[in-house]
């Protein structure tokens, strides 16, 4: 029969198996790639992303040119899935999973229930593990907005992202449905799938995440909605016992609908070791056995048009990736990312714009990207965006030959034509001593940027193919719209014509030569390996304002020549850190524009007890006396008191602090909010004045 009437039969009897068993309820099955990019019209390669993806390819002899996709491993399936949710799906998959490319096989009941024994007769091959004792829901839930897991399924009603809650008619294209999940797993077992993803669905269309034990049961609580906190309270998953004579017959079943071509299943067999031929066609004889996935007209519509194309065309890696769903955090040439319902759950650094909350696009990345940094990045190996929370998951070997099909759609027809770089040039360039001022913005290696933590550029000749840099240098915003990365040359023109007399291709391809040497650092890094930064009070007290962690953004830091140091908290008007030896680094408080939270330097650090909120304690600055120490101004109750500390040593040498709280009113004298250390040993001074309260902590 020729190629092309064999095709058209097989088509008409998908049709007509989906017409005719449209009565079961069965639901033609969604695959995202599909839905979203080649739905609204029949195309070829809508057509070769359905018969790859629903598993005609595993059956038959046309190449689909894109990775295998196989449903779950069977091992085991009924120690970690629950018997009745396997039972109900084998007789109505779509009903159980709506959208599923599970076909339905319309199994009668002692079928499925002599399949079942079958399963449960199979082993797994490896032990599934335990969730955490305790697992927190409300942690999971953050994490599956913060990993990206609503970039394709469906967020969580609960979840309210700090933009707003979209508009739910802004979503533009269907979720990935979640199972019933309460009906179908425990929590150990959804937490080991979520933990070691690949390990059951090694397909990879479901991406493993960088999880730990922690996050897996944590999620797992999430989603099964478990908010009990103790894991051992879950109900687990019942045990089903196997009868050797039904599973002889369930396994009769199995290897009779071929459900090897798409699972793994120790011991059955393959009903048909060779592929159907696609040209032979398909008899209407075969329709009683034949899977019904109840196409719709545009898939069928598709699947032909696939089948009928040449079958020698390169499959484009854009199909690839829309195979695997990549474009629901990517764009590529405009096409695909998140829509606007889904961007909202995207978060990061918003200091960054958009660079610092989405996933970079794909356009040209073949071109941007070193061949061997590219594989890297889809092996889960390199990873240059720590300031994204939406993670990039490692799909496995659904990603091999990925690519290099990249680096072959994107190849450049013309190469740039450089002129030797200059290392020194490009440290000059780089820097902010007459140079682009490049690291106010970026990291260089283990040393923070000026400003904001855009990402490391000493790693770019590792990453980055010059062609496209020089490109991408000219114009940032015509590779991302939306950045934050100015052009110092635009429109080709060097902005600095004092160096390499503004040649704009010598000036990048030394930035770039500068990068490659590894020697070295940008121009303009205050040295921070010395002490050059580090506050030392000599003959007067310091006072420095930073931010401090356990205090926060208010922090007053005392620093004292004895070697006695103080944080006051200028926002609850209280101290809060004694400490002793070292006083403060001041590198990134003076040179960074959104510092960290930071420590003392010293040791024996004693932290001040939290107080209640009694009273009407307010601060209002300081002043300093003669000596430099510094006299804090406070309200109570409308009325004023002052603070100053004072570091002591008696005569057996041992050093403390003292306090002096000279009060304005006498009913300040029980003040509600005075609290002390419980780690140092406190001594009440008598005073000559009765408005003044005198301590000595030693410790």
């Amino acid at each position: 029969m020729p190629r092309g009437n064999g095709i058209k039969l097989l088509l008409l009897a998908g049709s007509l198996v989906s017409g005719a068993i449209s009565a079961s309820g069965q639901e033609r099955p969604i695959i995202i790639g599909y839905e979203r990019f080649h739905s609204d019209s029949p195309s070829v390669e809508g057509g070769r992303i359905l018969y790859n993806e629903l598993g005609c390819v595993n059956c038959h002899d046309r190449e689909s040119g894109l990775p295998e996709r196989k449903g779950p491993e069977l091992n085991g399936i009924l120690e970690r899935s629950h018997p009745d949710w396997v039972r109900s799906f084998l007789k109505h998959p779509s009903q159980h999973k709506p959208g599923t490319n599970m076909p339905n096989f319309h199994l009668e009941d002692q079928e499925v229930e002599a399949v079942m024994h079958y399963l449960a007769s199979i082993a797994p091959e490896k032990e599934l593990g335990k969730a955490f004792k305790f697992v927190n829901a409300e942690r999971g839930m953050a994490l599956y907005h913060d990993f990206g897991c609503a970039a394709c399924h469906e967020p969580s009603p609960d979840f309210y992202p700090a933009d707003g809650k979209p508009d739910p008619g802004s979503y533009t294209y269907p979720h990935v449905a979640l199972p019933e999940l309460k009906q179908k797993y425990d929590i150990d077992s959804l937490s080991a799938f979520l933990y070691n993803t690949h390990l059951f669905r090694p397909s990879g269309r479901m991406p493993q995440f960088a999880l730990d034990r922690e996050d897996g049961g944590d999620l797992a609580a999430h989603l099964l909605d478990f908010q009990n906190g103790d894991a051992t309270y879950y109900p687990s998953i019942p045990k089903f016992e196997s009868k050797e004579s039904l599973a002889d017959l369930g396994r009769t079943i199995v290897e009779a609908r071929n459900c090897v071509a798409c699972h793994t299943i120790s011991g059955a067999k393959d009903l048909i070791p060779e592929v159907f031929p696609i040209s032979s066609g398909i008899s209407l004889d075969g329709l009683k056995n034949h899977p019904d996935y109840s196409l719709g007209d545009g898939q069928i519509q598709s699947l032909e048009r696939f089948l009928n194309n040449s079958p020698t065309v390169e499959t484009p890696a854009l199909t690839q990736l829309q195979a695997l769903n990549c474009m629901a955090c990517h764009d590529r040439d405009g096409s695909g990312g998140p829509d606007i319902a889904r961007r909202v759950y995207f978060s990061g650094d918003h200091d960054l714009g958009d660079t610092g909350r989405y996933p970079p696009p794909l356009t040209e990345i073949g071109r941007k990207l070193q061949p061997e940094w590219l594989q890297g990045v889809l092996d889960g190996k390199n990873k240059v965006r720590p300031y994204l929370q939406t993670q990039m998951p490692v799909f496995g070997r659904s990603v091999k030959g990925l690519a290099s099909a990249l680096a072959r759609d994107d190849q450049s027809n013309s190469k740039i034509d450089f002129p030797e770089g200059h290392g020194e040039v490009g440290q000059k360039l780089l820097g902010t001593i007459g140079g682009l001022n490049c690291i106010t913005c970026h990291n260089w290696g283990e040393r923070r940027s000026l400003g904001i933590k855009a990402l490391d550029l000493s790693n770019m000749t590792n990453r980055l193919q010059l062609d496209w840099l020089h490109d991408y240098l000219i114009n940032p915003a015509e590779y991302r719209s939306n950045t934050l990365m100015p052009s110092f040359w635009p429109n080709g023109q060097a902005s600095n014509t004092d160096i390499l007399a503004g040649n704009t291709k010598a000036q990048i391809a030394s930035i770039y030569e500068f990068a490659k040497s590894g020697i070295g650092i940008p121009e303009g890094f205050p040295d921070q390996n010395s002490t050059a930064f580090e506050i030392i009070p000599t003959d007067r007290p310091v006072v420095q304002r930073s931010f401090m962690a356990g205090i926060g953004t208010h922090a007053l830091l005392v620093g004292f020549p004895e070697g006695i140091h103080l944080a006051f908290d200028g926002q609850s008007g209280e101290p809060a850190i004694l400490w002793k030896g070292r006083f403060f680094d001041a590198y990134r408080t003076w040179y960074s524009r959104f510092p960290e939270f930071e420590n003392p330097l010293g040791s024996d650090i004693v932290f001040w007890p939290i107080s209640e909120n009694e009273g009407e304690r307010k601060y209002r600055g300081y002043r300093l006396d003669s000596a430099g120490i510094p006299e804090f101004v406070l309200e109570l109750n409308g009325s004023q008191l002052f603070e100053r500390y004072i570091p002591k040593t008696d005569e057996s040498g041992t050093s403390g602090m003292q306090r002096v709280i000279r009060y304005t009113r006498e009913s300040q004298l029980k003040d509600p909010r005075l609290r002390h250390p419980d780690s140092v040993t406190t001594i009440e001074l008598p005073d000559q004045d009765p408005m003044t309260r005198t301590f000595l902590y030693q410790w």
